[in-house]
Order: C-alpha cells, then sequence, then structure tokens
C-alpha cells in the first residue's frame, strides 16, 4: 500500500514517518559552518597529500585532465541534488532524499552506499594521518617506524575525531574550518614556489598530455572522484542549518567548484614541480614535503606535514559526522537497530552512531597494516572502493532529482539531461575500473591485484545491504509499509 505526503500530494512515499528530528539542535549553523562541512569531508590538503600521486600512477601527464572531468561530473550531480537542497528540510542526506523521491528501497540502498564511501573515506584518512604523522616526528628528529606508532597515531586520530564530533557540532565543524584553511595556504605557498623554480608556468608535457592514454586517464578519473567525495555532506546538516535551502545548495556547489579548482591547480604543479627529478613523483613516500625539498623551501617540509595531519583529522571528524548522521536517520526509519537513533542527552549529537562508524575506520587500517601492506597503496585500494560507494549514492540522488521534480509538477529538462549524463558517465567509470578489457580493446590495460578484485568488495557490500534490508521490511512490514507520513519536510 502506498502512502501520500500529506504536504505534497503529488509526492507518493511507501514508508513511514521518521520519528521527530527534534532531538538534534535545530538552526545552530550558519552558512560558512554548513560549508566547512563540506569541504573538511573532500579535505582538499589531506586529497592533495597523496591523490596526485596515485591518479599520477595511471594518468601519467594526463593526470590534472582526469581531475578536470571529476570536477564537471561533480558539478552536474550538484546541480542535480541542490534540487533537494533548495525544496526539502532533511538530516540523512543522500538517503533522505532519494527515500523521498525513488522509495524507501531505493533510499536504503542509497545510505547503505553513502555509508560504505564515509567509512572507507575515513579509513584513508586515519591512514593518512599516520603517515604524515609519522613522517613529521621523522622530519624533527624523532624515530618512527610502521608498528606501534603507527597505530597509536591512528588511535589518536580516531578517538578524538569521535570525542570532538560528540561534543558539539559547531565545534566539530569550526574546528575542521581553521585546520583545513592554515593547511591550504601552506600548500598554495609551495605551489607558488614551483613556478618560480621553474621560471615558467606552462607545463607542455601535461599539456600536450604526453606519454598518457585514454584508459590511464579515465581510471585516474575514479581517484579524482575520491578527493571530491563529501562534498555533499552539507546536506546531512539539514536539521542543524540556519535557512537549509539556502545555505545547503550554496555549500554544496561553492565547496565542489572552489575546491575543485584548487585540485586541478595543485594537481598540475606537483607533476611540474617533480618533472625531471630523481627518483621522481613516482618513487615519493610523502610528495608535498618532498615538493618544498625540491623548491628548496624544506623549512615549509614539517609545516606541510603538520598542515596535513590537520587535514586528515578534519577529514575523519567530517566522515564521522556525516556518516553517523546517515545512521541516525536510517535507525529512525526502522532501517538499522533503534539505540542508533538515540542521541547525547547533553551534546544533542548521534554519539552512538558515531562511535558504530567509527570503530571500522581504526580496526581496518590498524589489522592491513598488523599484516604488512604498504599503507599508502593501501589508501589507494580503500579509496577505490569509497568512490564505488559514492558514485551509486550519486546516480540514484541524480537520478531521483529528475523523478522528485517531476512528481512536484516542476520539470526540469536540465536537470534530467544533467542526471542522465551523470550516471552514464560514472557507469563508464565503473566499468572502466572493473572489466575494461571486455570487449577487447586497446584502450584500457587488464586491471592488477587487488584493483581486480575491489569492484567485487563494492558489490559484496550493496548485496549485504540488499539482503539486509529485505530481512528488515520482512520482520517491519506493518511499519515500513501502508503507513501515510511525510518523507521530505519542506524547507522552511
Amino acid at each position: 500500500m502506498t502512502g501520500v505526503d500529506d504536504r505534497n500530494p503529488n509526492m507518493p512515499t511507501d514508508v513511514a514517518p521518521a520519528v521527530a528530528h527534534s532531538d538534534l539542535r535545530h538552526g545552530v549553523l550558519s552558512i560558512p559552518e554548513v560549508l566547512a562541512q563540506s569541504v573538511a569531508n573532500m579535505a582538499p590538503s589531506a586529497a592533495m597529500a597523496l591523490l596526485p600521486l596515485l591518479v599520477f600512477l595511471n594518468a601519467g601527464n594526463g593526470s590534472w585532465l582526469s581531475f578536470v572531468i571529476a570536477l564537471v561530473l561533480m558539478l552536474f550531480v550538484g546541480v542535480c541534488i541542490t534540487q533537494f537542497a533548495k525544496r526539502t528540510n532533511a538530516s540523512g542526506s543522500f538517503y533522505s532524499w532519494v527515500r523521498g523521491s525513488l522509495g524507501i528501497g531505493a533510499g536504503h540502498t542509497a545510505g547503505g552506499a553513502l555509508l560504505l564511501g564515509y567509512i572507507a573515506t575515513g579509513m584513508a584518512t586515519v591512514l593518512g594521518f599516520g603517515i604524515y604523522g609519522a613522517d613529521l616526528l621523522s622530519r624533527i628528529g624523532l624515530s618512527t617506524g610502521v608498528g606501534k606508532i603507527q597505530i597509536a597515531l591512528y588511535v589518536v586520530d580516531l578517538v578524538a575525531a569521535v570525542l570532538v564530533a560528540i561534543s558539539d557540532v559547531r565545534i566539530s565543524v569550526r574546528t575542521s574550518l581553521v585546520l583545513e584553511t592554515i593547511s591550504v595556504a601552506t600548500i598554495l605557498a609551495i605551489c607558488g614556489a614551483v613556478f618560480v623554480e621553474r621560471g615558467a608556468v606552462i607545463d607542455t608535457a601535461q599539456v600536450s598530455l604526453r606519454g598518457s592514454g585514454l584508459g590511464g586517464i579515465t581510471v585516474g578519473v575514479v581517484l579524482s572522484i575520491f578527493a571530491f567525495v563529501g562534498f555533499e555532506s552539507a546536506g546531512s546538516l539539514g536539521r542543524e542549518a540556519r535557512n537549509p535551502e539556502r545555505s545547503i545548495g550554496r555549500a554544496i556547489l561553492w565547496s565542489c567548484g572552489l575546491v575543485g579548482l584548487f585540485y586541478v591547480f595543485v594537481v598540475y604543479t606537483q607533476v611540474y614541480g617533480f618533472s625531471g627529478t630523481q627518483p621522481g613523483f613516482a618513487k615519493s613516500t610523502a610528495p608535498l614535503p618532498d615538493l618544498a625539498d625540491i623548491v628548496h623551501l624544506p623549512v615549509l617540509a614539517p609545516i606541510v606535514d603538520l598542515g596535513i595531519v590537520c587535514s586528515m583529522f578534519a577529514c575523519t571528524l567530517a566522515c564521522i559526522n556525516a556518516a553517523s548522521r546517515v545512521l541516525f536517520a536510517m535507525a529512525q526509519d526502522g532501517l538499522a537497530v533503534q539505540p542508533l537513533a538515540r542521541v547525547h542527552r547533553r551534546h544533542h549529537t548521534p554519539h552512538l552512531s558515531m562511535w558504530v562508524v567509527g570503530v571500522p575506520m581504526l580496526l581496518v587500517p590498524a589489522l592491513f597494516l598488523l599484516l604488512g601492506n604498504d599503507a599508502i597503496a593501501l589508501s589507494g585500494w580503500i579509496g577505490s572502493v569509497a568512490v564505488f560507494g559514492f558514485m551509486l549514492g550519486y546516480c540514484l540522488a541524480a537520478i531521483g532529482a529528475a523523478w522528485f521534480l517531476r512528481a512536484r509538477r516542476e520539470p526540469s529538462a536540465v536537470t534530467t539531461l544533467l542526471a542522465v549524463i551523470s550516471v552514464c558517465a560514472m557507469l563508464f567509470v565503473f566499468w572502466a575500473n572493473w572489466i575494461p578489457q571486455y570487449p577487447a580493446n586497446h584502450l584500457f590495460p587488464e586491471l592488477t591485484a587487488p584493483y581486480d578484485i575491489l569492484p567485487y568488495v563494492f558489490l559484496g557490500w550493496v548485496v549485504c545491504t540488499l539482503v539486509w534490508y529485505a530481512v528488515v521490511r520482512r520482520r517491519a512490514a506493518n511499519r515500513l509499509r501502508g503507513v501515510r507520513g511525510v518523507v521530505l519536510d519542506p524547507a522552511e
């Protein structure tokens, strides 16, 4: 039996109303603070710490183009999802939006995909905190190793992030913004020094895409998208933002556009700065600090390390904030265990959900490190899985946006076109990182281990979420079906 949104009779629903959200603080975040959530979750300085190197290993001199393609795709998705943000008010981000437009099943799938993305991203930032924390300690004269010190750094990052996230959402986002601003300023100083050192701005090797192929650039798009994931996380603060119909959409688009331009500039500069050096970009274990040495600014190397460590922490914090609110919203609708719908009595934050999403962010990196895996390589593996999760969420949100407007009798040809382009492009990118050798072609090389199994890790997660949904739906059929209620609250 299908219900109808009482305030919008054209919007069908097949799910009971969520429990009232009054236990979250309402209207406490300004536009800069909402923007800080998206920027911190993107973690621009943390992204530029390792992702350019990982993309370069596939795309070479075409790395900057991989990031440009990712930027355009994410802007397309951003335009689509802001259609929700302008008209609705929810705390579950894509889960709430897709749930209200395509139904509870699609919403659950989007929520599960987002949880995978945020948790995996948190794992990558915990790893990055350890990598750059260890490099910082070694640069100031303290001996470090991969064992106990690295794991100790993981614990510091995760536990501190959870405690800050629990304490107050305003403290959380303000901390993230301050840390990220300092780090970005330091990176830009190094980038400026690269052009001074080279005596020119144009790198002909990159402009001409020398040695790069379509296959490598396309594969590089996945990790380039990883740099953008989280730009949508402002949507998880719909209940806590002031004027959410204005602030959420602006935060999503501004963070994507401005940070995306920063990415393209820094990637281009890093490749330019390392060209002709030995052992070269591909062999660097801490690219930005190494780049500071190349441009004869070694004094900035430990500052960059510290900035990146702070950015990694800010991103871990933002991932916990976003993931916990998605899980919180799902629990309120009966799609997760009910204790996860509780909030802290004093701080009004979803503290139990924060610990649930935070624990695997620590345990998985620590376990893989103890098994002898390289932390930088592991960051790339985890990043790919995270992107697959986000791409599924983005596809569902883009489709949902077009359907949402149609159901409201506000059809938009532009939104529909951007949704079609976004979905087709992301499906192509997924195929290129799954079975690109079928059909046989000369554009894409056969994937090597472990990248050839990562799509199956993602697909396994999707299957598990679908099984969980089937079990929950069967056990709580009366609650999840046949109850009239509001799925998406109009923005006030």
